[in-house]
């Protein structure tokens, strides 16, 4: 929780910039991250501009300027990596584990996307494109080459569909069926600030979701409600949701 009213305060504080004339710039925001900050912008009227240098990016970085933007103001450079896909399987988590064991941040890097080629492509800030060309040479023991790309990748999406049963519609009952949770863990995360209903913040634990709710659990991923498909003999709820993989 600390940690979102450190967020929220360093927005504000950026906001009296922007309309003191500067321009902001952030390195890439996950989607909650965004989600605060646009919600923010949106209340003290201040124009924000969002690229992840993907076509449907999770992660994007954020400009906050009274003036007109382009996508070069975002320094963002789309990577491919080019390796022998014959003999080598590379999967996101060694993509990521590999950049995060070379010391650089997370919020250095946007998304990352492999497509039903194997090929794999990453965005990350122009600030340490440099670093990271001098320095990856090797993901999951193949040799890898990067080219830096000037067309548009657009990220892949998909969902895993999933039938839970709760007791109601609540959001703490629905988080924790789609997660396997106790209706504490859930609880905690919604009064905590982790959970976001269609983009917005929620923190009503009684809120009662509906079909094609987006609900977004900060650390666990993100869902959405598919049919409500009415009661067991039981009487419990049972419930299509659609798992982003």
């Amino acid at each position: 929780m600390d940690e979102l009213i450190d967020f929220k305060k360093k927005i504000l504080s950026d906001i009296k910039r922007v309309e003191e004339g500067r321009v902001v710039l952030y390195d890439f925001l996950d989607y909650n991250e965004g989600s605060i900050l646009e919600d923010l912008c949106n209340r003290n009227k201040i124009p924000f501009y969002k690229y992840g240098g993907i076509i449907d990016s999770d992660r994007n970085r954020y400009l906050l300027s009274l003036y007109d933007v382009d996508n070069n103001d975002f320094k963002i450079n789309v990577y491919r990596i080019d390796y022998n896909k014959r003999y080598y399987e590379i999967e996101h988590r060694h993509v990521l584990g590999t950049l995060m064991g070379l010391g650089i941040k997370r919020k250095t890097i946007g998304d990352i996307v492999i497509n039903d080629k194997k090929d794999i492509y990453f965005a990350c800030t122009e600030e340490i494109s440099k670093f990271i060309i001098n320095e990856l040479e090797f993901i999951n023991k193949a040799k890898i080459e990067l080219e830096k790309i000037d067309y548009e990748i657009r990220n892949v999406i998909n969902y895993e569909e999933k039938e839970i049963l709760t007791s109601s519609y609540r959001l703490d009952g629905i988080i924790s069926g789609v997660y396997n949770l106790s209706r504490s863990k859930s609880l905690e995360m919604i009064t905590s600030g982790l959970v976001f209903v269609n983009h917005v913040l929620n923190m009503n634990v009684s809120y009662n979701v509906s079909e094609d709710d987006e609900i977004n659990v900060r650390h666990y991923g993100k869902f959405k409600v598919g049919n409500l498909l009415g009661n067991t003999r039981s009487g419990r709820n049972k419930i299509k949701v659609l798992i982003r993989r």
